[in-house]
């Protein structure tokens, strides 16, 4: 879509229901539709080549990213990084377990839990996937600058502060 039929549909917003119109439309369905074609293109990644969820590959780059050399965490600690619930994190790594991605391990100091430690194979996976999708990524943005990525960046960060 470009600028001036999205304008032309914001315009029409403001024609038909006044009541409901605001300027921050200018700003907001472009950021989400933005948002849509990022979320849109890195789940067909994610799906169509490496057939995994966004809640799969968040486990794994979780587990790559731990602050160990082996690639182990708890699940207790798996789901309160990615804010998972526990059912939700059980299920996740249930899937994860059966293709071979990770695996689980004996707690050496609480035998009631295990530990979960992502498999070569998984490292290997969830590095290519993660490549993919900032490259993807990449492209998306790739339309500014450097000075207006910059800016982007800045801009970002100030709204969540």
């Amino acid at each position: 879509m470009n600028k001036k039929e999205l304008e032309t549909r914001i315009e029409r917003v403001r024609l038909r229901t006044p009541e409901i119109y605001n300027e921050v439309l200018h700003v907001v369905v472009p950021f989400y539709m933005f948002h849509q074609k990022l979320h849109e293109g890195t789940s067909k990644i994610q799906e169509n080549r490496y057939n995994i969820t966004s809640s799969e590959l968040d486990v794994m780059r979780c587990l790559l990213l731990s602050n160990n050399d082996d690639n182990i965490l708890s699940p207790t600690q798996i789901y309160d990084k990615l804010m998972f619930t526990s059912g939700a994190i059980t299920k996740v790594l249930k899937k994860l377990e059966e293709r071979g991605y990770i695996i689980r391990l004996n707690n050496q100091y609480d035998k009631r839990s295990s530990l979960v430690q992502l498999t070569t194979e998984g490292c290997e996976v969830c590095k290519k996937a993660l490549t993919d999708l900032f490259n993807f990524e990449e492209e998306c943005f790739s339309k500014l600058s450097k000075d207006e990525v910059d800016t982007y960046k800045e801009l970002t960060l100030k709204l969540l502060s």
